[in-house]
């Protein structure tokens, strides 16, 4: 990988683990009406999907190197 796709990768995870404290204190601490709540528990959600299918494009290419390697 170069330098451009780690830089991104590595961006990605730091959002990810801020996504998922965010889902935390939304669910949990925030005092806040069930609409907001909704929407922000929503838009977290789809925010961690949106990381994940972009950890998943950036290492795909590395998994089918390693998995052709293998057979």
């Amino acid at each position: 990988m170069d330098k451009h796709i780690k830089t991104k990768a590595v961006m990605n995870i730091i959002c990810l683990i801020v996504s998922i404290f965010a889902l935390y204190t939304f669910i949990f601490v925030a005092e806040i009406s069930i609409g907001w709540r909704i929407a922000l528990i929503a838009t977290v959600i789809f925010w961690i999907i949106s990381g994940i299918s972009n950890l998943i494009e950036y290492f795909w290419k590395k998994l089918q190197i390693i998995l052709s390697i293998q057979n």
